[in-house]
């Protein structure tokens, strides 16, 4: 009950500013099913922040919540026939709250994003978290962009 209280304390928080960002992300991932929702805001060409919050769907539910600072290119500004495709790569800091206590650690993340059209792409990624404690939390990302 804790947690969900949390969640929901950092949801209403986080929430007001989704009217300023960018785009908003709906995001699921494998092999430890997740569900979240992400936030991104342009801070520079080619560099984006993002923030994000998961629920860890496993025999102790937990959150993943973290921020990231991305390069992420669009690759049409070198080739117009590759508009729209936008790889990045980045880091941040994280952390997973779950029955076993609060793990934090610092984030890599690694993907490419497809837009389908203006205000919408499908991206793909990898991410780990290395906690200051030891050990690692890797996943496999997919979602929906929404502009």
């Amino acid at each position: 009950m804790k947690k969900a209280w949390l969640f929901s304390v950092l949801l209403v928080l986080v929430a007001p500013s989704a009217l300023a960002q960018r785009a908003f992300q709906f995001r699921i991932s494998v092999p430890s099913p997740t569900l979240g929702l992400g936030l991104e805001a342009d801070l520079q060409r080619n560099l984006v922040a993002q923030l994000y919050g998961d629920i860890l769907l496993r025999s102790n539910v937990g959150f993943l919540l973290g921020g990231n600072l991305l390069f992420k290119p669009d690759l049409g500004q070198f080739d117009r026939d590759l508009r729209g495709i936008r790889p990045y790569l980045g880091g941040g800091l994280g952390t997973v709250l779950s029955g076993g206590g609060v793990d934090f650690g610092v984030n890599l993340d690694l993907g490419i994003e497809f837009a389908i059209d203006r205000s919408t792409g499908i991206f793909i990624g990898g991410e780990t978290l290395f906690a200051f404690t030891g050990g690692s939390y890797s996943r496999l990302i997919l979602g929906a962009s929404f502009r």
